[in-house]
């Protein structure tokens, strides 16, 4: 896992740490999950590739 303050999401600033949480908690297991739940990637969309890592990585 990287640094969990590491901003992932520059449009909202939201950071490694809130995602890999919101992943854990909610069991949220796509992209799209993860920016409807905490609206991450929401905006742009570059960090999808950056989101559906961190997905993977938590859920293998």
């Amino acid at each position: 896992m990287g640094n969990p303050d590491e901003i992932i999401c520059h449009c909202l600033e939201i950071t490694r740490g809130t995602i890999e949480q919101a992943v854990r908690e909610h069991g949220l297991k796509t992209f799209d999950e993860v920016s409807e739940a905490i609206e991450a990637g929401s905006v742009c969309g570059s960090c999808q590739d950056d989101i559906e890592a961190i997905i993977e990585e938590i859920n293998g």
